[in-house]
């Protein structure tokens, strides 16, 4: 993996995802989370491998007032000239998780944010007007994303007890695999908080309204995502290493199957289920009793993403293992690794796939990657951020 680009995004880096909507698919956002002392104190780093309130709370100087989280959303573009571009910069509560809408509803291209006051917001990202500039004109025609920016659309408390401290600490929309034509009346968010539950946001005409909330784990709910070839079924993960099922139309009071496989908290999920502990578990969803293969990293896994073009590698952020690329192309075995990334030095939390591959993606790059004797259609592009070094980068993979 060659680095690109590399770029300081001062408060602590956690999230990074790149859009899947063309022609936009060289823009990608990255969110962050710092943790204040007070307003007038300078910023102090959150001394935890994971978002722990409870640790928050035993140290010595820690604030009780959530706002003290602090929170960047950055908006980036890649360009083989101009190299890395930030187009927008938001000042929010800390961020710790982001994804956008796998494709336009109602026209518009949508990105969910969920922060450390339990609050999902929707931004939309579309294209300011052009100055009445020929020069400029032109720009925007042939680089729509050189004049993009995020505008808030709407947003929605998850907390059950508003008086309580809830973060919302993960997010994943319905639409993975959305085929239907009435996919804008049936746009669901899946949402899982600090306090172990799951809540259920459906998005109505550009509004939020919460339709379903349970309590799913006995402690942290560390993420949730759907089963994107049924989005009434809903994969939950919490720190008590519990990796559990729903389906929404039997009710969620009870799960319809529970694993407890993994011997740590359950952090991440991607259509399969992995664990925090230093496995990979790849899961036939028809039973979650046992896992198909268990593939062990060093570091912890926090983050995994399937790549969305032929779905067979599987990004994974190793915490303190760095980052690294598993081929599971033989799904009679189990997925091997063939790449590391060690740029950064720090814990590795957030990583993504650009939705640009081959060619596409070289036309973004050809000024900054090295030649080599590979095929250009082997190219893909990763973006991969880490904490306490605050160190955003974007790389090639060859």
């Amino acid at each position: 993996m060659q680095t690109l680009h590399i770029w300081d995004t001062v408060y602590s880096a956690d999230c990074v995802e790149w859009c899947p909507v063309v022609p936009y698919q060289n823009v990608f956002v990255c969110g962050t989370y710092q943790l204040a002392q007070s307003q007038n104190a300078e910023v102090k780093k959150l001394d935890s491998d994971c978002f722990l309130t409870d640790q928050e709370k035993s140290e010595e100087n820690a604030v009780s007032d959530p706002c003290s989280r602090l929170g960047r959303l950055y908006l980036f573009a890649i360009d083989s000239s101009r190299g890395l571009c930030l187009l927008q910069t938001l000042e929010m509560p800390a961020i710790l998780d982001c994804k956008w809408c796998h494709c336009k509803i109602y026209g518009k291209i949508l990105l969910a944010v969920a922060n450390s006051v339990g609050d999902v917001l929707i931004y939309e990202m579309h294209a300011r007007e052009a100055e009445a500039d020929e020069n400029n004109i032109k720009n925007v025609e042939s680089e729509p994303w050189l004049s993009c920016n995020l505008s808030l659309v709407c947003n929605c408390i998850i907390a059950q007890d508003v008086n309580s401290e809830t973060l919302a600490l993960s997010l994943d929309w319905s639409t993975g695999c959305w085929k239907f034509k009435d996919a804008e009346e049936n746009v669901l968010i899946s949402v899982s908080d600090s306090k172990g539950c799951i809540s259920v946001l459906r998005l109505n005409h550009l509004a939020l309204e919460k339709t379903e909330c349970w309590k799913a784990h006995g402690f942290e709910a560390w993420i949730t995502a759907f089963d994107y070839w049924n989005s009434s079924v809903i994969y939950t993960g919490g720190d008590d290493c519990r990796f559990q099922v729903y389906d929404l139309r039997t009710g969620t009071q009870h799960p319809i199957s529970s694993s407890r496989a993994h011997e740590a908290g359950v952090t991440s999920l991607h259509s399969n289920a992995k664990s925090y502990d230093e496995n990979i578990r790849i899961w036939d969803t028809r039973c979650v009793k046992h896992p198909v293969s268990s593939t062990p990293l060093g570091g912890g896994v926090w983050r995994l993403k399937w790549d969305p073009h032929r779905w067979q590698h599987l990004l994974a952020a190793c915490m303190h293992g760095g980052f690294c690329v598993l081929d599971y192309a033989d799904k009679t075995k189990p997925p091997f690794v063939v790449a590391t990334y060690r740029e950064h030095q720090s814990l590795a939390y957030g990583s993504d796939w650009c939705h640009l591959m081959g060619e596409a993606a070289m036309n973004h790059v050809k000024d900054q990657i090295v030649p080599t004797n590979r095929p250009a259609e082997d190219l893909r592009l990763v973006a991969t951020c880490s904490f306490y070094d605050h160190k955003l980068c974007v790389s090639a993979l060859k």
